[in-house]
């Protein structure tokens, strides 16, 4: 019986993975999840091995879709130089419209 509690409780921790992964990418929901979950008990609660790799996964899905992860990605760009730049240029415009009469 213990062994048979243990299993259930395993299988309702791989289907809350799932429905996990499912919303997360919008994917159809699957019934046969949804029941190994209430057969356990309804709320089951991940891992923490498992809901680490989750976090990590997550977090390195955020840092590749915002933009500088995107450029950082790029071979031979150098950030530290393209910010530099920026920031000189930044520094002329500056200087520049202060030297302008009409601004």
């Amino acid at each position: 019986m213990e062994r048979d509690a243990q299993f259930t409780q395993r299988k309702a921790e791989r289907a809350t993975l799932r429905t996990h992964f499912r919303d997360k990418y919008r994917l159809p929901k699957n019934e046969t999840d949804e029941s190994q979950i209430q057969m356990a008990g309804g709320d089951v609660e991940l891992p923490r091995e498992l809901a680490k790799m989750i976090e990590e996964d997550t977090e390195e899905e955020e840092e590749k879709a915002s933009v500088l992860g995107q450029l950082s990605s790029l071979p031979g760009l150098d950030l530290g130089s393209l910010k530099d730049k920026a920031q000189t240029t930044l520094g002329d415009l500056k200087q520049s419209a202060e030297k302008c009469y009409i601004m």
